[in-house]
């Protein structure tokens, strides 16, 4: 009965994760504010949400595995930009957060702290974790830089930039977007890879997708902010 749940669940995930490569991807190429952009992403977010859920159930199912306890909290770092993200669209006058965004923010930084700690207990006692340490590590540190840049505006240390709406939606949905692409090439890649196979051309799979989709990312929002004359915002402290 386990197993029937389990797979129930991994088919709908299947069927989310190729709904946001492909809808995330429309909604990039296509013309800013638009009906394709706006349906692909829409179809894109509630993928996104699928995708999260059924990593949520994955781990409930199998709690005590560290491959899942693991894509759980990669389930979060998809999860978050994506819901942090859309929020942006309904802050467009002014980020005011309200009490689901504070949890979300915080929430997210635990979450890097729980993934520090694990990598931590991973390199001290290595066995059975087969290099994931790293990738502990390395996504514990972007929960944490998540976390730092939505709480220090919400806190009042920064100002949001001109357009924030706009630049911070199109960054976390690219960022979004970057994890489902990453999700794929986890679970397509290796499975054409021999047995013999590095621990570190693994880690790449996880890691290169990111970097990847991130220069792009920066690239298009760089002309965007010059479009738009964005400056660079500076820290504010308000007392």
């Amino acid at each position: 009965m386990e197993k029937l749940i389990f797979n129930f669940f991994l088919v709908i995930h299947v069927i989310c994760g190729f709904l946001s490569l492909s809808t995330g991807l429309i909604a990039m190429m296509a013309q800013k504010g638009k009906k394709a952009h706006n349906i692909s992403g829409i179809i894109f977010y509630w993928a996104m949400v699928g995708v999260f859920v059924t990593t949520v159930i994955f781990f409930i199912i199998y709690p005590t595995q560290l491959k899942y306890q693991f894509f759980l909290t990669i389930g979060v770092i998809s999860f978050y930009p994506t819901f942090s993200g859309k929020r942006l669209l309904q802050m467009k006058k002014a980020i005011v957060p309200t009490l689901i965004d504070w949890l979300a923010a915080w929430g997210v930084g635990i979450c890097g702290i729980v993934m520090i700690g694990y990598s931590v207990y991973g390199f001290m006692n290595p066995v059975g974790f087969n290099g994931m340490a790293i990738l502990f590590a390395i996504f514990g540190v972007v929960c944490l830089v998540n976390a730092y840049g939505d709480l220090k505006i919400y806190l009042g240390y920064q100002k949001p930039e001109k357009m924030h709406w706009f630049l911070g939606h199109g960054g976390k949905m690219m960022g979004a977007y970057s994890a489902a692409l990453t999700a794929f090439f986890v679970n397509i890649v290796p499975r054409y890879m021999p047995k013999n196979t590095p621990d570190f051309v693994f880690i790449l799979t996880w890691v290169l997708p990111g970097v990847i989709v991130g220069v792009i990312a920066a690239r298009i929002l760089k002309k965007y902010k010059a479009k738009f004359a964005v400056k660079s915002s500076k820290p504010v402290l308000q007392v």
